[in-house]
This record gives structure tokens, sequence and C-alpha cells, in this order.
């Protein structure tokens, strides 16, 4: 366990209930010291602080984390690397600077950028409960995580473990169908001694995982930096953890938990041509029509997220409607997108207008840069409005010979 800590109440806070939490082994203290060094009664309150965690039977090594230009949350986490930590643990004054994850606020950027367990533990937590008497498990209802699986096993002082499953409104499923489901993951999650009580409700996710941690009265919330929906995109907390981060006043153990992706790459059937649409409705409100159009896609766990389509003109074929929804870039779906139209098509000669940017991205598929009069008159027609001026369109004409391949 890794506890940076400012010295303030709730790092002590923090430091007082290290042995409530399963499975510590060592505990590291980092700590990082203003311009001037650590002063007199800096040095005294770090030594009371590994006073406290030594008293609970726990070796504790303390850890200065110099100022080298750095900023102090890229400082911890550094160190959580380095010294192997599985969990970084932090007291926190006020839970309510964590909703804004780019606020700047440390606790808030430690926790959307660790790669490892985080547990966040009010200073109001002082008073409360042993932090894992009383457990809220929110589930999608998909094969727990290992992480989870472990988290319920290990969890041996927990008096109660409360698996919620919340029910979307317009989702598919009913509370009935849910229920069954999440009567079946108890069972197989059922460890000795321990009694796991399922739960259903209908609403918004985050809204209700929060009014039922208050209910209950739960000790700690047990939720997933990233759950099914979000795992396909780049965010690094998903949606509805974000969102409970935000509202819930218990603490809050953030497990980063392994999701196996099933990905699929393909052209799509005509009927599935209205999916395409509704990426395109951030770019540009492309039609698709199953006359003309070949669209390439990747799905993500059975859900569209990149698209890129060649279309017949009288006189010669276009690529255009590349495009990658925000929450879904920097995976490399546009180049699995790409791939695939260009092996489907390798046998035609396929123009294009290239966002200036991308000349290199699609240079890597055969496109080569052509002056506006090389493209066929009805593909050049599409930016009559440019006057023939492409640079100012921000775009560029390019050409990809029939039968290249890349080397």
């Amino acid at each position: 366990m890794l506890i940076p800590t400012d010295l303030s109440e709730a790092s002590f806070t923090m430091a007082e209930r290290v042995g409530e939490v399963p499975g510590v082994r060592e505990v590291f203290l980092v700590h990082a010291p203003g311009s001037a060094g650590l002063s007199p009664a800096d040095e005294d309150a770090l030594h009371r602080v590994r006073e406290l965690v030594q008293r609970q039977g726990f070796p504790v090594e303390v850890v200065v984390a110099e100022d080298d230009g750095t900023d102090l949350p890229e400082r911890i986490l550094r160190t959580a690397l380095e010294t192997g930590a599985d969990l970084i643990a932090m007291g926190v004054r006020d839970q309510g600077l964590l909703r804004n994850l780019f606020s700047g606020n440390v606790a808030a950027t430690v926790l959307r950028d660790a790669r490892v367990h985080v547990l966040i533990v009010p200073r109001s937590a002082g008073e409360g409960p042993a932090l894992f008497s009383r457990l809220l498990v929110p589930t999608d209802l998909a094969d727990p995580a290992p992480e989870v699986r472990s988290l319920l096993k290990d969890a041996a002082g927990s008096e109660s473990v409360v698996l919620l499953h919340v029910v979307e409104p317009g989702r598919s499923g009913t509370k009935q169908e849910a229920g069954d489901r999440l009567a079946a993951l108890k069972d197989v999650l059922s460890v000795p001694g321990r009694e796991l009580e399922p739960l259903v409700r209908a609403g918004d996710p985050a809204r209700t995982i929060c009014a039922v941690a208050d209910e209950l009265g739960a000790s700690l919330v047990a939720i997933p930096r990233i759950g099914r929906r979000d795992v396909a995109g780049a965010a690094p907390l998903g949606s509805v953890t974000s969102a409970v981060i935000g509202c819930v006043k218990q603490s809050v153990l953030v497990l980063t938990v392994s999701i196996r992706l099933d990905i699929e790459t393909r052209e799509l059937r005509s009927e599935e041509f209205e999916l395409a649409e509704e990426i395109w409705v951030d770019y540009h409100e492309l039609k698709a029509d199953p006359k003309t159009d070949r669209i390439f896609g990747v799905f993500v766990d059975g859900t569209l997220v990149s698209v890129a389509r060649c279309r017949r003109h009288p006189d010669g074929y276009e690529v255009d409607g590349v495009f990658t929804p925000a929450r879904f870039r920097g995976r490399g779906y546009a180049r699995r997108a790409m791939d695939a139209l260009v092996e489907a098509c390798q046998h035609d000669t396929l123009y294009m207008h290239s966002v200036r940017s991308l000349v290199d991205f699609y240079g890597e598929y055969g496109f080569i840069s052509i002056p506006e009069s090389d493209l066929p008159p009805t593909i050049r027609a599409r930016f009559a409005f440019a006057l023939g001026e492409m640079e100012g369109a921000n775009v560029q004409p390019m050409r990809r010979a029939a039968g290249w391949f890349r080397r």
C-alpha cells in the first residue's frame, strides 16, 4: 500500500485505518516537502504518521518525493510504480473535490491517472464503521473480473456484502430478469462464512448507487475503474464510476480490473447502415446509400466504434467517412477500419479528399497526393465550393493505385 501524505488530518485518518484493509503486507508513506525542504514540524508529523502504521503491525518505509520539476501527482504515481505498490490509499479532506478529475486537485489527478487500485477515504470516515464491514459492490451482471472475485474472497472482516445491479430505463431487460441473473451470480461468488445479498434497483446507475450506499449505511463502495460500456474508449475512468465518485459520501475502492474485449472488424450489411449514420452524426451527418456504398466498421463487444466508407461514383471510387467518435479514439480503431477497407477494395483505384493532418496516415495505405485536376469529375465536384483552393479547404486530393500493397 502506498499512502501519499500531506500531513493533514485526512492523512492521519488514512494511516489509522490501514489495518482494516485486507491483504496489506507493507506500507510506503510518500511525502513531498515544500521548496524549503522538511521542517522540524514536518519531520515530527511524518514520524507520528509512521508510528500510527507501525503500531498496527506493518513494516513502513518513508519516501520523500523531492521536487524534480514534475508535478506532485506524477511523483506519487512514479513512486507507486517504483515501489511496486498494488494500492494507493488516500485520505481526503473534501470528497467533493474529486467530482472534477481535471481540476488539478492532487487526489483527483492521482485517481484519474493511476494504473493500480485506489482507495479514497474521506476525513469523516474516521468516526465511521470499519472500512470493509459493510460492502456495496455494484455489478453489470457480466462475469466479474478476477480483482472483484479476489476482493470478495479476501475481505474477511466483512459483516455483509451487497451486490447491486441497477436497471436503466430504456435499456433491455426487466428487473425480474436482472434479479434472476443476479441470484445466479451470487451463487457463483458466495464464499463460506459470508452472505452475499443481491439487490436490484431501477434508475440512473450512479445516483442509484449513491442513494443505496446511504440507505444501507455502507462502509465502502467497491467499483471497477472501467465498466463494459466504457472499456472500448480511452477515458481513464468509466462514466458510471466517475459519477459515483462525484456523489458518494462513503469510502470508495476503485478497482483496476482486466476486461477482455471482443473486437470484430468487418464490412457492414446494408441493414446495419443506420449504425454508421449514428456514428456520422458528429461528422457532417453523412448518409449511407446501399446502392453505392461499402462501409467497413470496427465493433467492440457489439458496439460500432469506427467506420470507413468506399463510395462508387460514375467515374471512380472515393474513400470518405473515416471517423471514430472522440470517446473511442486512441485505440487504433480507425486503422482497423481502413485495413479492412483497403483489403476489400485493393483491386480498385481509390480517390479521396484527405484532411491535411492525415496525409501521412493515408500514405501508409499507398495514397499519394495529386493535383485536384487528377480527380475524376464527379469526385472533384464534391469540393467545388472550394473553387480550386484545396489548401484553403484544409484538404489534399489523394489517389491509391489498384493493386498497391503495403511493403
